[in-house]
């Protein structure tokens, strides 16, 4: 097991992932294909995001992304927002999800950040709720509804 740095040559087996993840949440198939292309990344995405990969020997199992240049603040914090994270269905329930977050609190905790804001599907609110997170109320009607709080100390 490692967990690196992706770079945009890595951009088929992150978007592998993602698509792999999406097919097998809980939700009808037509929303899923829907869904796969509008949450893939594309070489643009490198710009603002920083995509770390979970890969056991040739195989990328897990992805999170998160922007690690903008802090967002919130009524908790300042903190930097995980845009991503999505492991693939036949290597969920192994912590991968877990270290790759911990990777991501690491490294904005070592930026002075307050916390990392996550910003959820619907389908991983359990999983969230399950490693602790804090779960933020939607302020107004344009808010994301389902956001999580992790205060780093």
């Amino acid at each position: 097991m490692t967990i690196i740095r992706g770079k945009i040559s890595d951009l088929p087996e992150i978007n592998l992932v993602i698509a792999q993840a999406v097919m097998a949440w809980p939700m009808p198939e037509r929303i899923k294909r829907l869904s796969v292309p509008v949450l893939c990344y594309d070489s643009e995405d490198f710009k603002h995001y920083q995509f770390m990969l979970y890969q056991q020997g040739d195989i990328s199992a897990g992805v999170v992304v998160w922007n690690a240049q903008t802090l967002v603040k919130t009524a908790k914090g300042q903190g930097y927002l995980m845009h991503g994270l999505y492991v693939a269905p036949n290597c969920q329930g192994r912590g991968i999800g877990r270290q790759l977050m911990q990777q991501v609190f690491s490294r904005a905790a070592d930026a002075g950040a307050d916390g990392v804001l996550v910003k959820a599907e619907r389908a991983a609110l359990g999983f969230f709720e399950q490693c602790g997170l804090e779960p933020l109320p939607a302020i107004s009607q344009a808010d994301y509804p389902y956001q999580f709080w992790h205060k780093l100390s």
